[in-house]
């Protein structure tokens, strides 16, 4: 079993992206790919109640991409950081005209970086100008 830091030669912010491209492509398939299976999980959708079963998950993101068009959304990585064995990635999402802030988590399952946690919350109006250019304070990286 490879390290963490070198699983499949890939990173948990490889997965992250992956993570933003099944959201963007409302690809409810890779979607559920990447959530763990073995691990507890976590989801907090804005404005819903916690999530905390990968069935419920699974079901959330489908009926999210009911609508079956790709969703305009950008992420901008304000922090990631490797915690032992668990992959942290803090930022901003822009969904159409709205700002969240959000948190992803990554553990290695299966030799693959898995989704096991990701929140996100509405920021005030206009504060994404104040963070568009991530500041990095001495710990983990940025991109």
């Amino acid at each position: 079993m490879g390290t963490p830091e070198s699983i499949a030669g890939k990173s948990f912010q490889v997965a992250n992206e992956a993570f933003y491209h099944a959201f963007s492509n409302a690809d409810a398939a890779a979607m559920g790919n990447l959530w763990a299976q073995g691990f507890p999980v976590f989801c907090c959708h804005p404005g819903w109640p916690p999530i905390l079963t990968r069935a419920e998950i699974v079901a959330s993101w489908k009926e999210i991409f009911s609508h079956g068009a790709r969703l305009d959304i950008s992420f901008v990585a304000q922090q990631t950081a490797l915690i032992g064995a668990v992959g942290v990635v803090c930022g901003v999402e822009m969904v159409g005209n709205s700002q969240f802030a959000c948190t992803n988590i990554f553990v290695v399952e299966a030799e693959r970086w898995r989704m096991v946690h990701h929140h996100a919350g509405p920021l005030a109006p206009g504060t994404i100008a104040a963070i568009a250019t991530p500041v990095d304070p001495g710990h983990g990286r940025r991109h």
